[in-house]
Formats: C-alpha cells, structure tokens, sequence
C-alpha cells in the first residue's frame, strides 16, 4: 500500500499513474515477466519510451527487474514484472496531507 503524506506527494503520483502508456506497461507486467522489446511489440510503443517509462516504474517502486543472460541475442535482457501495490485515495486521506 502506498503512503503519503503531503499533497504535493500524492499529486504527483497520481499524475504519475495517469498516464495511459505507463498503465498499459504496467498492466501488461503484470500478467506476466517481459523485457522492453516484448512490451514494445505488444503494445505498438516505441522501445526507447517503454525502456524510461520501465525504469520510471522501477524506481517508484511499482516495477522491478532483473538481469539475465539468454540464448539469443542480445545475450543480457532485463525482464520486468509488476509489484503488487494498493492505492486508496479517499476523502480522509485528502482531509490529513499536509500542503508543502
């Protein structure tokens, strides 16, 4: 469950989380472990946006990936999968952020 305690927090994650691209990758890692060009071909979304938007996800914690040699070419990918997350955004939670 996310936690956050200022409005500004919660507003950029929201804003975050609106994006349509991020929750079309962030849906289809969920369903199952991909690297970058698999979500790329699968979603028709460029494979250098799906790699930031990848790493975007990684570092606030809603994705997470790892390395791994393989037999074709390239010899190293990085699969990503889903962390599994809650959100809840209610009236109370709005009523107890601090403004920055």
């Amino acid at each position: 469950m996310f936690t956050t305690t200022t409005l500004g927090a919660l507003s950029d994650l929201l804003g975050f989380l609106g994006n349509e691209q991020r929750l079309r990758i962030l849906k289809s890692i969920a369903e199952k472990e991909k690297y970058a060009r698999e979500i790329s071909e699968e979603l028709g979304i460029s494979r250098p946006l799906v790699t930031i938007y990848l790493k975007q996800l990684e570092k606030r914690g809603l994705a997470v990936g790892t390395a791994r040699v393989t037999d074709d070419p390239p010899l190293m990918r990085r699969y990503y999968r889903a962390v599994p997350f809650t959100l809840v955004v209610d009236l109370d939670l709005i009523k107890n952020l601090r403004e920055e």
